[in-house]
């Protein structure tokens, strides 16, 4: 359980991280912010994220399959949003809270199935979670320069970002399949 829970967390993690990572340059040269609002922009994401990390730990309490598969489904269909909504400025905004929310609902139910499978070994788990989060980051710059590197527009890298959320909501719903499997024979 632990192993599909650390896959879920690596792509989900890169998903809205590979946008993130490009969330100044975007605006600025997509959208042709002044930097004060770049700061602004990146601002509200860091709010955005303590209201998705409220959220998704209210959510997932009773139901961390439903937080995680409304994140990685909302940051697939966000960062999709994202490659047209960089050209127009109020659609930036917009879509950086909206991404910000939805990546941030799964980090708590995350947290939330791993504890519960590891209750013997919680900071091991803590641990190897956190560690799989580092992985999603880490991964994002090498993921970005397949497009980059090969002449995609800035924005592509957000297309990137949509299909790692897709491959996380499939991982969830394979976790979602195992564990309702793991009740009926329990």
């Amino acid at each position: 359980m632990l192993w599909g829970l650390f896959a879920v967390t690596i792509p989900t993690t890169a998903a809205y991280m590979i946008t993130f990572s490009y969330l100044a340059a975007m605006p600025e040269e997509i959208t042709a912010l002044p930097e004060v609002w770049i700061q602004a922009i990146l601002a509200l994401f860091g709010i955005s994220a303590l209201i998705g990390l409220s959220t998704g730990g209210r959510i997932s309490d009773q139901r961390p399959h439903l937080a995680l598969l409304a994140g990685a489904s909302a940051i697939v269909i966000l960062s999709a949003v994202t490659v047209v909504a960089i050209e127009h400025v109020w659609a930036v905004v917009t879509t950086v809270v909206l991404i910000s929310i939805a990546a941030f609902v799964v980090n708590p139910a995350i947290y939330g199935r791993v504890f519960t499978g590891a209750a013997d070994a919680p900071t091991l788990a803590g641990a190897a979670t956190v560690s799989a989060f580092q992985l999603g980051i880490s991964i994002t710059p090498a993921l970005a320069a397949v497009s980059l590197t090969r002449g995609g527009a800035l924005n592509s890298v957000c297309l990137i970002g949509a299909a790692l959320g897709a491959a996380a909501a499939s991982l969830i719903l394979l976790d979602r399949a195992r564990q309702a499997r793991a009740a009926a024979s329990g």
